[in-house]
């Protein structure tokens, strides 16, 4: 064993009440001997300077002397062999600290401040002379007394100390509920070592003390980080120095640790505070858009605009919260007025020049308001576009129909009882309240000839045509003559209807056999646009070839 090999360097002679250097008695084979005689000869003993318990004096297999516990011993941290040799060389540094000059003046200085401090228990203060005694240990701190409830020691640095010993220190006074209070002499705030960092880590307020000797009574210089908002509500941090008396702090028992300033805390208030900001700011922001937003659409509507393509794009460029925003402050959700809702009430007063404001926000989804909602009278917006005889255009009741919406069993009654209102509409309208996406509701009304054909040859009955005589031939000859684009899907429903067999069955002139005749013999390409609508509106068909 060398001497880099003794983890014990530092011991206490009980009997001259002196420190001594393992390396330096040992290191002289005379001397080491000597002492290991009288130590046998119980004329002096040992104790650790670090936990207080007896030492022994051993001897390796190489004839090197040494200190160590004794069997049974309790923790301590000198006797742990995971701590490496350049942890042992610091110990030893920080035993030897103790004896100094300065380290003396410091802790003798808070002790005799102690005692006139308000709470503190005179009759506990102990300099350097008490060790706390646990089943699992004991330790001897620098400085201990009893403040109100609480006991606290204080620990003097004056030297790098290994995480290890910081742990083994904080770890056993907070078993056993006893407040550790660091005194940190000589640190840089603004360029931290090892020892203010694992220090400030080992809790969540990031506090640190040394004694405050400007003052006549006790007081702690205490560096604390502080964050802060800037102006423009960015969070900083900055060191702020303060001296605190003993009863300015408040103690965690938890951690039993002491701070004076909770930086967690203050932090996630100032981040609460940085957040209620950006929040505020935002909805500033989205107000002034909103208003902006509707005092545009108000001079759109004002000058009878055609085009609204600019406001849509607006609409689409705001956010959910400012979607949000726009919705609380329109307000349409309740807007009841005389027993009408909103849109009722824009499509009554509506005028031709109207239909772009109508379709506008018909179709603007992100306007929240129920354009199914009827007025007291159960009329509901499409009778009112349909009563409306200054709107002559389709297109508000193709926006209804997109917006999603719904004909109810008053529509229904309305529109057979309406005279004026052609049967290709009623059935068109019928149509578009069956699509499962509304984004198809030009394609019907495009291609509502189309679909009443197959409509007709469903259902059973000729719907949207009027023909005379055979009228079943002439429905079906009509269809090739005028719609042989999209006979592959005619000639499907056809065959699957049963239709196809009952019109060769009626085909008495064979008028309908010669024109399918002329048709195979020279089929014209077959249209695509319809399969988009065909198969939404007949999903039976969408796997039958």
């Amino acid at each position: 064993m060398s001497r880099y090999d003794r983890s014990i360097k530092i011991v206490y002679d009980n009997t001259t009440r002196k420190i001594l250097e393992a390396d330096e008695i040992f290191d002289n084979k005379k001397d080491g001997h000597k002492i290991r005689l009288q130590y046998h000869n119980k004329e002096i003993d040992f104790s650790c300077y670090e936990c207080g318990q007896d030492l022994i004096i051993s001897k390796s297999k190489y004839d090197k002397l040494y200190f160590k516990h004794k069997p049974g011993h309790d923790d301590c941290i000198l006797s742990n062999s995971s701590i490496s040799l350049q942890e042992q060389e610091q110990i030893a540094k920080i035993i030897i600290s103790k004896e100094s000059d300065r380290h003396k003046e410091l802790k003798n200085k808070i002790g005799e401040q102690l005692k006139s401090v308000k709470d503190v228990d005179v009759d506990s203060i102990a300099i350097d002379d008490k060790f706390i005694i646990k089943e699992n240990g004991k330790r001897r701190p620098d400085v201990y007394c009893k403040f109100q409830d609480k006991e606290i020691v204080f620990e003097i640095q004056l030297s790098n100390l290994s995480l290890n010993y910081i742990l083994s220190r904080y770890n056993f006074y907070k078993k056993h509920q006893i407040y550790l209070i660091w005194i940190l002499d000589n640190f840089d705030i603004h360029n931290q070592g090892t020892l203010e960092k694992d220090i400030k880590y080992l809790t969540k307020y990031e506090n640190f003390f040394k004694l405050d000797e400007q003052s006549a009574t006790f007081k702690l210089v205490c560096d604390f980080k502080h964050p802060y908002l800037t102006d423009n509500n960015q969070l900083f941090t900055k060191w702020v120095r303060k001296s605190v008396s003993l009863n300015d702090l408040t103690f965690d028992n938890e951690d039993f640790q002491a701070y004076y300033y909770n930086y967690d805390d203050n932090k996630t208030q100032a981040e609460k505070q940085q957040k209620k900001k950006l929040e505020e700011l935002k909805l500033r922001n989205a107000k002034n858009r909103v208003d902006l937003f509707k005092k545009t659409i108000a001079e759109h509507r004002r000058i009878k605009s055609i085009n609204f393509s600019s406001i849509n794009l607006e609409l689409e460029n705001m956010d959910e919260f400012e979607i949000k925003v726009l919705n609380e402050h329109l307000g349409l959700q309740k807007t009841v007025n005389k027993g009408k809702a909103p849109l009722i009430i824009w499509i009554d007063t509506a005028k031709q020049d109207d239909v772009p404001f109508l379709e506008f926000i018909i179709e603007a989804d992100k306007i929240a308001f129920d354009r199914n909602k009827p007025d007291e009278y159960g009329k509901t917006a499409l009778q009112a576009l349909l009563n409306n005889k200054n709107i002559f255009s389709q297109r508000p009741i193709k926006s209804l129909f997109k917006a999603g919406y719904k004909l109810t069993n008053n529509d229904y009654e309305f529109l057979l009882s309406q005279k004026d209102i052609e049967e290709t509409s009623v059935h068109t309208y019928i149509l578009c309240n069956r699509l499962s996406d509304r984004s198809l509701v030009d394609d019907v009304f495009k291609l509502k000839m189309v679909l009443f054909i197959i409509e007709s040859a469903i259902q059973g009955k000729i719907i949207g045509f009027n023909f005379t005589g055979n009228k079943w031939i002439s429905f079906a000859n009509n269809a090739i003559e005028h719609y042989s684009n999209y006979w592959r899907y005619l000639e499907l429903v056809f065959k699957r209807t049963g239709l196809w067999n009952k019109l060769i069955e009626s085909d008495r002139k064979g008028t309908f056999q010669n024109k399918l005749r002329e048709l195979y013999s020279d089929m014209p390409p077959q249209n695509h646009d319809f399969d988009n609508v065909f198969y939404d509106l007949y999903p039976e068909y969408k796997y039958v070839y």
